[in-house]
């Protein structure tokens, strides 16, 4: 072999070394489709394919709203001690009036509006009945198609509430203030008074209606 072949075949060699190098799989390395094959198929867990359904239905029940109805317990539960419709009732909390018909009335939304004012609500009833207006879902509806209904609200007449409870009326618009820490501190004086002392700084005095409604009102001395 001459000198120049040689050389020539010394660089072949090398050449092909390198390629190898940078081309070639360590010992035992799996080539990439062998090593997918072998990989676990994605299997989802019960969660994941629930997650990826669309919620279950869920059937609501739905409650007959009646605002004649409303309108009684508007007067029973004592709400017009506060609320003013259709120029009846107190000015402590927000006019309930409507002067024209509210369409479609949602008893859910008118709930989350009392939930929204329920702090102060709560305070003052408690403050000034003495107790908390308890309330059940049919009420609510009811008080709802009330607050909604233009037409049952022009049957609000002064000569429907007893002379007693307008007595009780509060004109003092309390719900503009946004400051109840007066009015809870009175609660809570009422309250404590009533633990201590019983019945004898309460007078009390049970106003009943024509319907099955009706409520009591309590006093206490400051």
């Amino acid at each position: 072999m001459t000198e120049k072949n040689a050389a020539c075949a010394l660089v072949a060699f090398i050449a092909a070394t390198a390629v190898a190098g940078c081309g070639g799989k360590e010992k035992g390395e799996a080539e990439p489709a062998a090593a997918a094959a072998n990989e676990e198929p994605f299997a989802p867990s019960p969660v994941e394919i629930a997650l990826a359904e669309p919620p279950a239905p869920i059937a609501a029940e739905t409650i007959e709203m009646n605002s004649r109805r409303g309108r009684i317990l508007f007067i029973a539960k004592g709400c017009v001690i506060c609320h003013q419709v259709n120029g009846v009732g107190g000015k402590a909390a927000p006019d309930l009036s409507t002067s024209a018909a509210s369409g479609a009335i949602n008893p859910l939304d008118f709930s989350a509006r009392m939930w929204r004012g329920a702090s102060a609500m709560t305070a003052l009833q408690a403050a000034e009945l003495g107790y908390v207006i308890d309330l059940d879902a049919e009420d609510i509806a009811d008080l709802a198609a009330f607050a909604g209904g233009a037409d049952e609200q022009r049957l609000l007449t002064l000569d429907q509430v007893s002379v007693e409870m307008r007595k009780w009326f509060l004109d003092e618009p309390y719900w503009r203030a946004g400051d109840w820490s007066d009015v809870r501190a009175a609660a809570r004086k009422f309250l404590l008074s009533s633990l201590r002392t019983g019945d004898d700084q309460r007078r009390a005095s049970s106003i009943h209606f024509s319907m099955t409604s009706s409520m009591r009102l309590s006093s206490f001395k400051s």
